[in-house]
């Protein structure tokens, strides 16, 4: 299977919500422990965000045959570009898809002058914390979180995403040598 990672394009942003439904449906054996309803993960991201996150150019798509498959949707935080969403549809999983996804995002991230990437993710959910590992990502401690990271997970908690079960990580994203 070929795909292609590239900035999202206006038309994109409506196939988005449907791959975000698909994946969350990964998360129903665990939403018990998550405390939170599958409900809840099938619209974390709104049509509107995306349209915006995709004007600005920190949204990215994995494109098969011209139609998305997988998205990654960023925010620039002062300090960080932080990772607000990675879907990939199921029937396109462990295939990669996930892992350029993340690459294009840190690619994009160095290109604006980020040196960390971060992002929040459940602790229990076992192919999270190891997916995000295997990319050079590393749990950071609370004592090493930004006052915009203590925001979001804050945010999140309100949200019904229990501090206790997310854990922060991180990945140093290396400055762009200029020649």
């Amino acid at each position: 299977m070929h795909y292609r990672i590239r900035l999202a394009e206006a038309d994109d942003v409506a196939f988005l919500p449907e791959i975000e439904r698909a994946a969350a449906e990964q998360f129903v054996p665990y939403v018990d422990w998550l405390e939170i309803s599958t409900d809840l993960l099938k619209e974390l991201t709104t049509p509107k965000f995306l349209r915006k996150a995709q004007t600005e150019r920190r949204l990215w798509v994995a494109v098969v045959a011209g139609q998305p498959v997988g998205f990654i949707v960023v925010k620039f935080l002062l300090k960080s570009c932080f990772i607000v969403e990675l879907d990939v549809h199921p029937d396109y999983i462990r295939q990669g898809i996930g892992s350029a996804l993340v690459e294009a995002c840190c690619l994009g991230a160095q290109a604006r002058g980020f040196g960390q990437v971060t992002l929040t993710t459940f602790r229990q959910v076992p192919w999270n914390i190891p997916f995000y590992r295997r990319l050079g990502f590393e749990v950071l401690p609370a004592e090493r979180w930004s006052i915009e990271i203590r925001a979001i997970v804050q945010h999140e908690a309100r949200y019904g995403f229990a501090a206790e079960k997310r854990a922060v990580m991180s990945r140093s994203v290396p400055a762009l040598s200029i020649r």
